[in-house]
């Protein structure tokens, strides 16, 4: 620990922080504030004032989801769902809407929850600006919103719960330079084009990459959030660049089985198959120790959906909070994978998967033991 600090001291500068001491307590059996809060290098971080929003319950609370496409979204949403459960005597009634990955549902689905009279709007966004106009519009009409996962292009909203894009996106970079001592080919295998998500690692990658003349970013290419559509991107990339990939900068765990499918579909053999980053699902962390990939993991909580409904509760009672309400993510490295940067891991990887689970399982979901999506069930208030 003591060395730890000394080189923190020694390097001069705040990323040598950020990078570093998100790994110090082991996140199983951390339970103090959020060290993305703790360790933030700025002096003063933004509040909001939310005295004008403070009011009696019983609330009427609205969630517009931007869709459940995958796995993690029916996690998060499952999340803010048993928060809302156990909270009968402040909240009246939650409603949800599914905006089917559409920004123009998505924005239909925030007009009639207001038109319904909803207390607060809790918002996760499909595309950043797409959604700006009908959230600001919300916020002027006097109806707090917090953005959960995926904020607008704005800030007109109370606060934005989220697991730290920028942090995810230069550790990940930060690593893979690393282990590529500096010299190599990536590509940026990234989300969705204009969700505030992938385009807020993206843009923290690019900025350490860009430190690095040696480093070579050869394509950015989006997969959409989903393996199938990352097999094709990552089946095109290897067709044109073949054995000159020496890493692949993955935006989530979601495209990552899709590309390792592509390099075993080409011949790459085990232990051939380039560095990856992940986030989140089970299925990368598998393929990882079949194909002794290395593999950095670092955690997006869905359980920010449970965080963005106690924040939601905060707001209406009157509570001043932070206006990016950043949660602890886990670090996970494969064995012999550790770097200057990332020395000390959360948990290894062969210690977090389930190695006889389904791929699409979420390996830090934050909904306890005996979970499962598809039999989740909970009274939600108001419901008979």
């Amino acid at each position: 620990m003591h060395r730890l600090i000394r080189f923190i001291r020694a390097s001069g500068f705040a990323v040598a922080a950020a990078l570093f001491l998100p790994a110090i307590n082991a996140h199983a059996d951390y339970s103090g504030a959020p060290r993305t809060f703790l360790f933030n290098p700025a002096v003063q971080i933004p509040f909001s004032d939310t005295a004008r929003f403070k009011k009696k319950p019983p609330y009427v609370i609205g969630f517009a989801n931007a869709g459940l496409g995958d796995s993690w979204r029916v996690v998060m949403q499952h999340s803010l769902m048993k928060a809302a459960s156990e909270h009968p005597d402040v909240i009246r009634q939650l409603i949800i809407t599914n905006g089917n990955m559409d920004d123009a549902k998505q924005a239909a689905d925030i007009q009639d929850l207001v038109s319904r009279g909803v207390d607060l709007l809790i918002v996760s966004a499909n595309t950043q600006k797409a959604l700006d106009p009908v959230v600001t519009r919300a916020m002027k009409q006097g109806i707090p919103v917090v953005m959960v996962d995926r904020r607008i292009s704005s800030d007109n909203f109370v606060s934005f719960v989220t697991g730290s894009d920028a942090m995810m996106g230069r550790v990940w970079a930060q690593w893979i330079v690393e282990k590529l001592h500096g010299k190599g080919n990536v590509i940026m295998l990234a989300g969705q084009a204009g969700s505030s998500v992938s385009a807020d690692r993206e843009t923290a990658a690019r900025q350490v990459f860009s430190q690095y003349p040696g480093i070579k970013v050869l394509d950015t290419v989006y997969s959409d959030w989903s393996p199938v559509k990352a097999k094709q991107q990552m089946q095109a990339m290897i067709a044109k660049y073949g054995h000159t990939i020496n890493a692949v900068w993955c935006a989530h765990g979601l495209p990552v089985a899709g590309s390792i499918d592509a390099f075993v579909a080409a011949g790459f053999k085990a232990g051939e198959i380039p560095p990856h980053t992940t986030a989140d699902l089970n299925g990368p962390l598998q393929l990882a120790l079949k194909y002794r990939i290395p593999m950095l993991e670092i955690g997006y909580p869905p359980s920010m959906g449970r965080t963005s409904l106690e924040v939601a509760l905060k707001i209406l009672d009157g509570q001043p909070l932070p206006k990016i309400y950043e949660i602890s993510p886990q670090i996970a490295l494969t064995r012999g994978d550790e770097t200057a940067s990332v020395p000390h891991p959360d948990q290894y990887v062969d210690q977090i998967v389930d190695a006889k689970g389904p791929p699409d399982e979420i390996i830090d979901g934050g909904m306890g033991p005996g979970y499962s999506p598809s039999t989740f069930k909970v009274k939600l208030p108001g419901e008979k």
